[in-house]
């Protein structure tokens, strides 16, 4: 008898062997379809994901990938932002290419995102892009101290702090020692917890089907900065 665990394993073996050869886009969705599970609950070395001594907390990511991914591409076609996450992923993994040519990838993209206009997203945007996907597992963007799986419209460590500060530490020592422990401060002003949380783009979160590729661009840059510098902090 063929034992599945191992047809499993091989696809993965496969996808990690290609995995320097293919764009971060096809790796996010095939590495999601192969393993549907939350990447940090698998964490195993502590020093990364150290236990915390509050029950309530738990392990996250701080942004989200596939929330920003689903409405970049797919926001405004209405019929397709009705289907389930694994049908999504289907749908786009039949028409994003392999490999790394980015001619062939811009022109993949630009006709899922802007079908109705023919328009072409800009270089600048999918490199943005790519490299948001490419940050978003990295140490920078992972914890063991999430209180609220609640992350706005774009599933956003602005807006979970901003929650966990409101309704579960809000005595300032408290916080203050909370941001600090758990390496946060990059994400306020002047990098200090009684100041404003700093948020990932101007846009903002309404009618986010509507954001431009200039405004997306500086979203993706925006919170792979701010993965990058608290990766510092934790190293």
């Amino acid at each position: 008898m063929k034992d599945c665990r191992r047809t499993l394993l091989d696809e993965f073996v496969k996808l990690s062997k290609d995995w320097d050869n293919n764009n971060m886009l096809y790796n996010s969705l095939m590495f999601s379809k192969l393993y549907p599970g939350d990447v940090e609950n698998s964490v195993a070395d502590a020093s990364l994901m150290p236990k915390q001594s509050d029950e309530k907390m738990r392990n996250d990511i701080m942004t989200s990938w596939w929330t920003p991914t689903k409405i970049f591409l797919l926001g405004n076609k209405k019929e397709l932002m009705q289907k389930s996450r694994k049908e999504l992923e289907e749908v786009l993994l039949e028409r994003i290419p392999m490999g790394k040519d980015e001619e062939q990838l811009r022109e993949s993209l630009s006709k899922i995102r802007h079908e109705k206009t023919g328009e072409k997203i800009e270089k600048d945007v999918i490199d943005a892009f790519m490299g948001f996907l490419g940050s978003v597992y990295a140490v920078g963007n992972m914890t063991s101290a999430a209180v609220t799986s609640r992350g706005g419209a774009l599933d956003n460590w602005d807006a979970k702090l901003k929650n966990i500060h409101e309704k579960y530490i809000k005595e300032e020592k408290a916080w203050v020692d909370y941001v600090k422990t758990n390496k946060f401060e990059c994400y306020f002003v002047d990098k200090d917890p009684r100041k404003e949380i700093i948020p990932f783009w101007s846009y903002g979160y309404s009618n986010l089907a509507s954001a431009t590729d200039a405004d997306w661009m500086e979203y993706f840059s925006t919170v792979t900065k701010r993965i990058e510098e608290r990766d510092k902090l934790k190293a």
